[in-house]
């Protein structure tokens, strides 16, 4: 297994421990039946459930992007340094991303996610048809 596919593999764990921030923040808020109830009705989020939700919503646009990028890598044999490297940096950032956006850290969080970004954008230059990559 590539170096990428390893990070792909601890980014689909840590999507799961940005789920785990969402159940343990929904069971403070709401009660057992209400939440195994139909969920009609609710009382709106409080905004730490509020910001635990829309960094969920976040990872989930992140890896539309980072999953696709090292599967073309690992595919096509365009796995490299540069590859690892970019999902090195993308899940570390989005380890430093959740916090920072539970706890309504603002200019961190954006600092996080861009580097997150550039991440991508590593491993992207290399998946490029053009790019002349290995």
């Amino acid at each position: 297994m590539t170096e990428d596919l390893t990070w792909l593999s601890a980014t689909v764990a840590l999507f799961f421990v940005y789920l785990l921030g969402e159940v343990v923040l929904g069971n403070i808020q709401y009660t057992p039946k209400e939440l195994l109830g139909s969920r009609d009705g609710l009382a709106p989020n409080n905004p730490a459930l509020a910001r635990a939700k829309r960094a969920t919503s976040n990872m989930v646009e992140a890896m539309c992007m980072f999953v696709p990028l090292v599967l073309i890598a690992a595919v096509t044999g365009k796995s490299n340094e540069m590859t690892a490297y970019g999902a090195m940096t993308f899940f570390f950032a989005r380890v430093a991303y959740a916090p920072l956006y539970w706890f309504g850290v603002p200019t961190l969080r954006t600092l996080a996610w861009f580097a997150g970004v550039i991440g991508l954008i590593m491993i992207f230059l290399q998946v490029l048809p053009f790019s002349g990559a290995a």
